[in-house]
Formats: C-alpha cells, sequence, structure tokens
C-alpha cells in the first residue's frame, strides 16, 4: 500500500481505530501487536512486542498467548474492516462451547487467521513452530513444524454464518476504493 495500513482512513477513521473499536465491544483489553517495537501507544490500549524484528503476527500471537489474562485471545488484523462485534462475539463463543485450541473464521478461498480465537494452551505450538523458522500463522497447526503437542485449526465457515464479506482485507489500493465505496453506502460498520 505504500504507507502504514493501520492508518489509513475509512469512513473518516483510521483502520486501526476501527479494529480497537470493534475489539473493545468484545474485549475487556485490547492489546495492539505492533512489531518489535512499539507504536501506537497514543491510543492508549496496552503494547505487544514481538521477540525479534521481522517475525511476523505469529511472533505477536505468541507474546499475547503467554502473557495474557484470560485463556482465549481473540485477534483481529486492522485490514479486515468489515468485521462487526457480533461476529466477533459468535466465533469467541462457539469456541468456549467447543473448547477450541483454535478458531478461525474461513471461506472456499482459505481461512483467515488474523480473525480468529487462539486458546493460550497453544503457546508451546506456537514458540516450536517460531524456533523452527516458520513465520505462517497456520505453522503452529501442522506435524511438521511442531514435534509434540499439535493443536487443532477449527474453521468457522464465514458465507454459512451469514458474513461472507467479513473476510475482506484492504490489502491494495483498488481493494481500499472498495471499501470506501461500501463504507458510504452504509455496508461497512
Amino acid at each position: 500500500m505504500g504507507q502504514d495500513k493501520a492508518e489509513i482512513a475509512l469512513g473518516g477513521r483510521a483502520l486501526l481505530d476501527r479494529a480497537i473499536e470493534v475489539l473493545g465491544t468484545v474485549c475487556d483489553e485490547v492489546l495492539l501487536a505492533t512489531g518489535s517495537a512499539p507504536r501506537y501507544v497514543e491510543r492508549g490500549h496496552g503494547i505487544v512486542l514481538d521477540r525479534a524484528p521481522d517475525l511476523g503476527p505469529l511472533a505477536a500471537l505468541e507474546v499475547a498467548l503467554t502473557t495474557a489474562r484470560h485463556e482465549r485471545v481473540l485477534v483481529l488484523a486492522v485490514d479486515m474492516p468489515a468485521v462487526d462485534a457480533e461476529l466477533l462475539e459468535l466465533l469467541f463463543e462457539q469456541a468456549e462451547r467447543d473448547d477450541c485450541d483454535a478458531l478461525a473464521l474461513g471461506s472456499p478461498n482459505g481461512v483467515e487467521p488474523l480473525c480468529a480465537v487462539y486458546h493460550v494452551r497453544i503457546a508451546p505450538a506456537v514458540r516450536a513452530a517460531l524456533d523452527a523458522g516458520e513465520r505462517r500463522m497456520t505453522a503452529p497447526f501442522t506435524r511438521a513444524a511442531v514435534d509434540a503437542f499439535v493443536p487443532r485449526l477449527d474453521v468457522l465457515d464465514a458465507a454459512r454464518i451469514g458474513f461472507a464479506d467479513a473476510l475482506r482485507n484492504v490489502n491494495t489500493h483498488l481493494d481500499l476504493e472498495r471499501a470506501r465505496g461500501e463504507t458510504a453506502h452504509g455496508v461497512c460498520p
């Protein structure tokens, strides 16, 4: 995108502020994963720092799981502006009800591990994947990355529950223009 995606405005608010707002309606604490350096401290939320530079979201998940005050961690990428509180509540409730190791939103196009609920018990598998040089968010759920406990990644089909549009990411300028058009017409929250 050529700029910090978190600060891109959509509907008069930065993508980061939209994500904080929706997470704040379902979580009693919102932490911001900012890589290996603190950013966005002016937002007034806790910061999750990776253990080393350039490890990506999997490293942020490791820190979140090992420092969480609760047994489940809800993850939402800033570039998913159509995700709302109703969807996050549904995701969280199903993860609790089914005692999932991890529950992610998905579609026929694949799994979205950055709109998911993770149980803290998978922290060792996440750490093992990182130690093996993995960076993919799905790595802890494969036997290739972890020798011991292999957690299970369950997928909640977004279309089946009426949230197919929630999986659209803002990754390109075209995606951003499309999202801006939807916001202007009341489609995005």
